[in-house]
């Protein structure tokens, strides 16, 4: 069903955060916010131009400054290369999360999300959602978004099955002090602590004085650090711990194991001194240290563990330096350094003249049409067979074009 209206919280008006954005960026948020095409999960294709239509006192100029302002102040995420838009809290700011329905439906396309940048996002989004209420799908389809799932995972449906318990956990709210419960306390759920789902050493039982900036108001990152505020799979709400072996749960950069494995042996948990891993460690710390911006000794090391694998699988030391150097001035979490550095392996292609790409991809088309007519007809001989057992690396027009001739002169002789 279409959306034929839209929900705007009216206390957007008392937030700093909002309040500070200039007069056009706040009525692009709400032009935004009331868009027919606005998924569930919060999500437009980037179409700036159709957006100043209505506006006939603003330029298109205009218009891109208030979309970067949104953007800068984290009200919206921005992927240029998929041109894909996030409106960040929608799914909360309109409450769908309160009706069972409409919670399933923005899970379903939420999986349409191309960008990784979109989905990690979406994802800390939905781990801000009360468990209580949502039950644990949400916080489920958070990791398959970030695995990359390409559409909804059987494991999400079922989750959407389990009925909410109707009251917080036990676990997710701290004891009152004094004995006061929920409904004689006056303090507000952002004001209340929060404890670690594995716990902590030292406790607090008073909120922090600095509490997160995520939960200053809409658009506030964490302006301290200029860090996004991406949820970590150690900062889960409403689901249990993953299995250690679980495969997926390595694909989001867990930084000891990654240390772990390319610094000891494995068995005694010792040093392997002058061994390749050691010295990849150190190739990858130089990496780190030359190209990168300067940053806390946690951050560094989540670095360097992105950057071993890069290293291990052949990429060159000059590619990753220059992703290093693209990440310094992005707003991003270390986990997108292998996507800024495919991004920098991609760019010779890219730069390309545009009639060679559009020739590569005739090419490839022409390629796997004929591998498929031999696999339907089943030949084993000729053209058919070299096409059949072909296995170019990143093959191109002019790869493919020799495979064929070759076929062509094999079967001419």
């Amino acid at each position: 069903m279409a959306r034929d209206h839209a929900r705007l919280d009216l206390n957007i008006w008392d937030k700093d955060d909002f309040r500070a954005l200039s007069r056009e960026a706040k009525l692009l948020y709400i032009q935004l916010f009331s868009q027919r095409k606005l998924s569930y999960a919060g999500v437009l294709d980037l179409a700036v131009k159709r957006w100043n239509r209505p506006h006939a006192d603003l330029d298109l100029t205009e218009m891109r400054a208030a979309l970067s302002e949104l953007d800068a102040a984290r009200f919206v995420v921005i992927d240029q290369d998929t041109e894909e838009l996030l409106v960040r809290s929608f799914i909360r700011s309109d409450e769908l999360y309160k009706q069972p329905n409409m919670l399933r439906g923005a899970l379903r396309v939420a999986f349409d999300i191309e960008s990784p940048i979109l989905r990690a996002a979406l994802a800390a989004e939905l781990r801000r959602l009360p468990a209580h209420v949502t039950g644990p799908a949400p916080a489920i389809a958070a990791n398959e978004l970030e695995a990359g799932a390409p559409e909804l995972p059987p494991v999400v449906k079922a989750a959407m099955t389990v009925r909410p318990s109707g009251r917080p956990s036990p676990a997710a709210r701290p004891a009152r002090p004094n004995g006061t419960s929920e409904r004689d306390s006056d303090v507000p759920d952002r004001a209340r602590p929060v404890p670690s789902p594995k716990g902590s050493p030292n406790p607090s039982g008073t909120p922090s004085p600095n509490p997160s900036p995520k939960d200053l108001g809409e658009g506030s990152r964490e302006r301290e650090t200029g860090e996004p505020s991406f949820a970590s799979r150690s900062e889960k709400v409403g689901l249990p711990a993953r299995d250690a072996h679980d495969g997926r749960a390595t694909r989001i950069a867990a930084v000891t194991p990654a240390a772990q494995e390319d610094s000891t042996d494995g068995s005694a948990g010792t040093a392997l001194p002058g061994s390749v891993r050691q010295r990849r460690r150190a190739e990858a710390e130089r990496l780190v240290d030359f190209y990168g911006s300067s940053v806390p000794a946690p951050v560094r090391a989540q670095l360097v563990a992105q950057v071993i694998p890069l290293l291990r699988e052949g990429v060159g030391s000059n590619v990753i330096g220059s992703g290093l150097a693209t990440w310094s001035g992005k707003a991003l979490p270390p986990t997108f350094l292998p996507i800024l550095v495919g991004e920098r392996m991609r760019a010779a292609r890219i730069a390309t003249d545009p009639k060679k790409r559009a020739w590569d991809a005739e090419m490839v088309d022409r390629f796997e049409s004929l591998r498929s007519a031999a696999i339907a007809e089943d030949d084993k001989n000729g053209v058919g067979l070299v096409v059949r057992q072909a296995q170019p690396q990143n093959a191109d027009a002019d790869q493919l074009t020799a495979i064929l001739d070759a076929a062509l002169d094999q079967a001419i002789a």
